[in-house]
């Protein structure tokens, strides 16, 4: 399901409420995470891209901040740094 934004304007239409009302007229462009503003549509796939893309964002984050051994009680001196293991 395709969101599109009629340029300049707040209007939101999901493909089959852009195709019903018939042609508008006016310059459209895709928004992948707006709303219809008629039915209430929204592009889940896009939506779960982005979740994808922060998910991986936020785990490339921790994979960049250094280890604290300090706070954890399962942590002993012999075991190695996980982030030492890359």
């Amino acid at each position: 399901m395709v969101i599109w934004q009629l340029d300049g304007s707040t209007l939101y239409l999901c493909n089959p409420c852009l195709d019903e009302l018939g042609p508008i007229p006016g310059s459209w462009k895709e928004e992948p995470l707006g709303t219809c503003s008629v039915c209430g549509e929204v592009d889940q796939l896009s939506r779960e891209e982005m979740d994808e893309y922060h998910h991986h964002m936020d785990n490339l984050q921790w994979e960049d901040e250094p280890y604290n051994r300090e706070g954890d009680p399962w942590w002993s001196p012999d075991e190695p740094n996980p982030q030492e293991l890359k």
